[in-house]
């Protein structure tokens, strides 16, 4: 494996990467804790037009990131953000606003990999 230094092209590939799991993530969750319950109320989520599974898969790879993170104290803010929002009720299940992104990916992705 060859290293090499992370150089302008790089940064720009990541950020347009970044950018397009912040809009399937936006495309996916909806705006509004109602959003997230009719994802997860539904057999499989709704799966927004121009996202492939790799697309997927690499949002999960971001959260994961994230999850891996919420310890941190600092950026302990977060997690107590993220606490502090309603939990969703679906049938007898319930999910943070966190959990419920994290199941949705999942779920589409488990989805995605059948089609």
């Amino acid at each position: 494996m060859e290293l090499r230094p992370f150089g302008s092209e790089d940064a720009l590939r990541a950020d347009v990467d970044l950018r397009r799991r912040g809009a399937l993530g936006q495309a996916l969750w909806g705006k509004t804790q109602e959003d997230l319950r009719r994802q997860l109320a539904g057999r499989n989520p709704e799966i927004p037009v121009g996202f492939e599974l790799e697309d997927f898969r690499g949002l999960a790879r971001t959260l994961q990131i994230a999850s891996a993170s919420m310890g941190d104290p600092r950026i302990a803010w977060l997690s107590r953000w993220i606490d502090s929002l309603p939990s969703i009720f679906v049938g007898t299940q319930q999910f943070t606003s966190w959990e419920a992104r994290c199941e949705i990916v999942r779920r589409a992705i488990e989805y995605l990999e059948k089609r």
